[in-house]
């Protein structure tokens, strides 16, 4: 009987998530609307909330990180819900785009419309309210990049070789021969 609950709940889960990729790690305690999608290889923690978002492969999001959030219309006179004439999916038109291999720490939150490049990393807490370049690291609020993970000409190489496209053994034997 056991056995049964569970297997109807594992299908349940995958038919409400039919958007996320294979090997993909999402805590139950996560949500992620239907107009998000998520690759393969990543991982998402705890609590986390992923509102109109399309996120890469091997990425890797913290506990609490919220993206693409619906956001108050700061230019009406009250910014309460009860006076909008938008509808919430209104208010979060522009979906986030989370490339590939991004790292997002502890609480980082991701404003809608946001782009965050390949390999780029977000420090827990960090507020992101414009788009990061690849394989850059920004921290604080708002989120501002205080360096690269690399060289340029290494950044290059990662991005020509398209490895998140790969297969995990056929990555492995890339950085292999990359390191």
């Amino acid at each position: 009987m056991m056995v049964t609950w569970l297997v109807r709940k594992y299908i349940n889960f995958k038919n409400r998530y039919n958007n996320i990729g294979e090997n993909t790690q999402l805590n139950i305690s996560s949500n992620i609307d239907r107009k998000s999608k998520v690759g393969s290889y990543c991982y998402i923690g705890k609590n986390s909330h992923i509102t109109k978002a399309k996120i890469g492969n091997y990425c890797s999001i913290a506990n609490n990180v919220a993206i693409g959030q619906g956001e108050h219309d700061i230019k009406l006179n009250s910014t309460s819900s009860l006076f909008y004439e938008n509808t919430y999916e209104e208010l979060t038109k522009e979906n986030c785009i989370i490339e590939h291999d991004v790292w997002i720490g502890t609480g980082a939150v991701v404003l809608r419309g946001v782009v965050i490049g390949t390999g780029a990393v977000i420090g827990a807490n960090a507020v992101v309210t414009k788009d990061i370049p690849p394989y850059a690291i920004a921290v604080g609020c708002p989120a501002k990049v205080i360096k690269y993970r690399f060289e340029e000409d290494r950044i290059r190489n990662l991005l020509a070789s398209n490895w998140w496209d790969f297969e995990l053994t056929q990555v492995k034997e890339l950085f292999r021969k990359m390191s």
